[in-house]
């Protein structure tokens, strides 16, 4: 659910900023869904969160966000061979609608089942909506966008859902799934010169099949305090499978949590690499933005074969002597990133870097689990005349 604003007024956006800060606020059933505020009490009963926020783009107009946090724990409730306490699996569902008829909807679920022997993830995406297309590459990512040059109307849905099992305590494999669909419509004549869209066209099915190595010390899953967590992944997507296009995707993710002293203060960085081989169409590319990432720029703007970022997130949560856990449900995130994009390995030594900060506010409404609102700024915050054109994110959990 993370609603990128960008490019907008600044009353604009810190009305939309306040306004989401006293929704959280008043948000119900945030503070009494929960018989306790501890991660590790045995509640085994179904927690519903819902949220509810406004926001605005220069294309969409106004939008309303909707969203629920759901959260579970399934039995039997301790590890095998252990007495820790199996982590809540959780269930996130949220959706907007603007101005303009920009419809998205995101179902994401997180689950640790048979004593989190076995975990269970997938991610079900629909979009139909006003969108832009750059083009491919760093340089075609700087150009300025506009109905006659970059607008298009996207109607796309992906489903990647992997099942992982456990060989250790910290090493778990397994099979993932990739079903992706995008058709561009209303393409305007920039988009339709562009000769990477036209080798693939406006619309693309694409099936995917592959692998997962995960290594995982994390604490909490949902709002890590320590530990580490790597990702590796591939995907090959063909005809053989039904889709459009022979090509493979690569994935590498590595996340690190270090506590700061008290419980509640913490260091955290992830560093991210992803890769396409063969033919990739133009949807499919690796891509910077949106609300998990590189935060302060529109998601898709700038794409190539190959993607990556380096985030750093100072994390603190306020003490408070009422709570179970010790910890306030208020704390705020200061982050800082940098990315780039580019076609081959040898490219990124050219050092096309896109930077991004920002500072976000968070709020508990579940046991380690977070409400979270983003301003972020990217590089158009230093070259913009106007010197106040944030991002805003709305979202559950945390970026990563």
């Amino acid at each position: 659910m993370a609603s990128a604003l960008s490019q907008a007024p600044s009353r604009q956006h810190l009305t939309v900023f306040v306004t989401s800060l006293a929704l959280l606020v008043a948000m119900p059933g945030s503070g009494t869904a929960q018989s306790t505020d501890s991660v590790t009490a045995k509640d085994t009963k179904l927690l519903i969160t819902p949220f509810a926020a406004p926001g605005y783009t220069p294309e969409q107009g106004g939008l309303v966000t909707v969203g629920a946090l759901m959260s579970f724990r399934t039995k039997p409730l301790l590890k095998k061979h252990a007495r820790e306490m199996v982590q809540r699996s959780t269930v996130t569902l949220n959706g907007s609608y603007s101005t303009t008829g920009a419809i998205t909807a995101n179902v994401k679920l997180s689950s640790y089942w048979v004593g989190d022997r076995l975990r269970v993830f997938a991610d079900f995406v629909i979009k139909d909506m006003p969108d832009h297309y750059w083009g491919v590459g760093y340089e075609a990512g700087k150009a300025p966008e506009g109905d006659s040059t970059t607008a298009y109307h996207r109607t796309s849905l992906n489903f990647l859902p992997k099942a992982l099992w456990r060989l250790s305590p910290a090493i778990m494999v397994g099979p993932a799934i990739d079903i992706n669909y995008t058709n561009a419509t209303e393409v305007s004549p920039g988009m339709a010169a562009d000769p990477y869209y036209q080798e693939y066209g406006p619309e693309n099915q694409n099936n995917g099949i592959g692998a997962v190595f995960q290594y995982d010390t994390r604490d909490v899953a949902a709002n890590a305090y320590k530990g580490v967590y790597v990702n590796a992944q591939v995907l090959s997507y063909g005809s053989l499978l039904g889709g459009d296009n022979d090509y493979a995707i690569y994935d590498v993710d590595y996340r690190q949590y270090h506590p700061l002293g008290r419980k509640g203060k913490t260091l955290a960085w992830t560093v991210r690499g992803r890769w396409g081989t063969g033919s990739v169409p133009w949807a499919e590319l690796s891509q910077l933005g949106g609300g998990n990432d590189v935060r302060g720029y529109r998601q898709g703007r700038y794409r190539d074969q190959l993607m990556a970022y380096w985030i750093v997130e100072y994390r603190h949560q306020f003490t408070s002597q009422k709570r179970e856990s010790g910890l306030s449900r208020h704390g705020y995130v200061l982050f800082s990133s940098v990315g780039t994009v580019a076609d081959d390995a040898t490219d990124f030594g050219k050092l096309q870097i896109l930077p991004g900060w920002g500072a976000g506010y968070r709020f508990e409404v579940q046991p380690r689990m977070n409400v979270r609102v983003d301003l972020a700024f990217g590089r158009e915050f230093l070259e913009s005349g106007n010197k106040f054109v944030p991002s805003v994110y709305f979202n559950f959990t945390e970026a990563f």
